[in-house]
């Protein structure tokens, strides 16, 4: 009888990567399977080396990547039997310490610049210890923990403390006798989810955009707060809320809530959820996929993607800044990804930028009708809900997995469309605008192909240009108007007489017959591709 399979020791560079996801750490080097022993990060001292053999990582603080010392560092480093070395671009090319990693069999990381050692420390020992607990059967981290962490926060600080999500959700609170709460706090523990105000999302957005603490004043009778973001590396995970009941906290407690995140930030790494990881995996897939990477087809089969298709994209564009507003972000994403699940079953949503984006199959599924009311529900939803003013796109169906890319291009060229020019929906297709994307494509090809435009056109133009005068945009609407000279004067806000004179006069100066339809129709493709561009 065959005993049970052992696990692998240690963890692969990929997982570690994946666990930290968004934390600003990411993989220079080619190793992505080395497996790292499950030890404690290793600072780098340039004075005092390492003695004796090593293993884990080596966060090599200090290192400049262009300084000549450094690959014979990366040398050292496998020398002595580390696996992974960390360093900082500080904007520089690190391909040669990465060549050099990929000669020495070692991975090489780069950290985000702005990310402190510290905090980076801290967030490895984590992922670590969570990856000790996986090989220990120990899933997650114990909800209490973050319970026991609030009232540690709240006994620190000096105030009845919450821990939230990115959803709102009240994770844990303090419970410590003595420390006054007010209505607000004690429907969010009731209900464990904050309670909706018109304030929240004012006071949420100055949270996620401040570095530190931020100070919520009271408004009776509710009490006055502290409030600061936790965060993994550049990742917003949630925030702390502490009640400040006599408006007396000061900067030491300030100083200590700010430390309390940095704790609450690997409580709530490892608290994780394994649905919120695969969800996040299947996001990183969907993103190969409407990128139409070279794996796409592979990628697909990973997904559960049936090759018969058909395939259709929706694309989601809220007005949302790209910084500060994450919060209300996630929200947005979670109402998306939920009302598409819903249906129609197997929909992958995912977020690329600040555009959420999501994928059907079936006949079912990309019906254009059907796929056009779900947008317009989300729209009012979002705007109704969360406040979010959101455009929504649906780009042409495809039938092939390699085409899907092609749907999510058609998307975003309509949402384009749709920011860019005033509509009575905020709701469109690319069927809706089939002939504009032709000629904004047609756009993109004249403009990486400038011999195509017509010599007259460039001609105008260029007369335009230098006179300040309109003969390119004259001669493009009274083509545009089918030469009805009564509209285009109108359009124009011109005498027809001095719309006739105008056309007399390019022709003379350009050389121009509007008798030739070849010449006229390459006039007019070359005019309207310039508008567009």
């Amino acid at each position: 009888m065959k005993g049970p399979i052992a696990k692998p020791h240690g963890i692969a560079v990929a997982e570690l990567l994946h666990i930290l996801d968004g934390s600003g750490l990411r993989l220079a080097s080619g190793a992505t399977q080395l497996r790292l022993p499950l030890t404690s990060p290793t600072l780098f001292d340039p004075w005092t080396p390492p003695s004796g053999p090593r293993s884990g990582i080596l966060l090599a603080i200090g290192l400049h990547p262009a300084d000549p010392g450094s690959a014979d560092v990366v040398r050292e480093a496998a020398r002595r039997g580390f696996g992974a070395v960390v360093v900082k671009s500080l904007t520089l090319s690190i391909e040669t310490l990465a060549a050099v990693a990929d000669s020495e069999g070692i991975a090489l990381l780069v950290v985000d610049d702005d990310i402190e050692w510290r905090q980076l420390d801290a967030l490895i020992n984590s992922a670590l210890t969570t990856a000790t607990e996986a090989n220990s059967s120990l899933s997650v981290l114990a909800v209490g923990d973050l319970f026991a962490l609030a009232n540690a926060i709240a006994a620190m600080v000096g105030g009845a403390t919450a821990i939230e999500d990115m959803q709102q959700h009240v994770l844990a609170y303090s419970t410590l006798p003595g420390q006054p709460i007010d209505e607000e706090r004690r429907k969010g523990i009731l209900g464990r989810r904050v309670p909706d105000f018109p304030e929240n999302a004012e006071q949420y957005a100055s949270v996620f955009k401040a570095a530190g603490v931020v100070r919520v004043p009271g408004v009776a009778p509710e009490l006055a707060r502290l409030a600061v973001a936790v965060r993994a590396g550049t990742q917003p995970l949630g925030s702390i809320w502490v009640v400040d009941a006599a408006d007396d906290l000061d900067g030491d407690a300030e100083r200590a809530l700010e430390r309390s995140a940095d704790i609450a930030a690997l409580h709530m790494l490892r608290a994780r959820s394994a649905a919120d990881l695969a969800r996040q995996q299947r996001s990183q897939l969907l993103r190969r996929v409407l990128e139409g990477s070279d794996d796409a087809l592979l990628v697909a089969g990973e997904l559960g993607l049936d090759s018969a298709g058909p395939f259709i994209v929706l694309a989601f564009q809220p007005s949302l800044e790209t910084t500060g507003d994450e919060l209300r972000m996630a929200r947005l994403t979670d109402l998306i990804a939920t009302h598409c699940e819903a249906h129609h079953y197997g929909a992958e949503c995912g977020v690329i930028g600040n555009t959420v984006y999501a994928l059907f199959t079936g006949t079912a599924g990309c019906e254009l009708g059907a796929a056009k009311a779900l947008a317009r529900r989300l729209v009012t939803r979002a705007a109704s809900a969360l406040g979010v003013a959101v455009h929504a796109s649906i780009g042409s169906a495809v039938t092939a997995i390699r085409h899907i890319s092609h749907s999510r291009h058609d998307a975003d060229l309509v949402l384009l469309m749709l920011g860019n020019r005033p509509t009575p929906t905020p709701v469109a297709s690319a069927h809706d605008f089939r002939s504009r994307i032709t000629l904004l494509e047609l756009a993109q090809v004249f403009h990486n192909t400038p011999r195509l435009m017509s010599h007259h056109a460039l001609n105008i133009l260029e007369f335009d240009r230098r006179s300040n005068t309109e003969y390119g945009k004259t001669l493009l609407t009274y083509l545009d108007c089918a030469r009805d000279s009564a509209a285009a004067s109108a359009k124009l806000s011109l005498h027809q007489n001095t719309l006739r004179y105008r056309l007399r006069r390019a022709g003379d100066l350009f050389d121009l017959d509007l008798g030739n339809p070849d010449d006229t129709l390459a006039l007019w493709l070359s005019l309207r591709v310039n508008e567009l561009n």
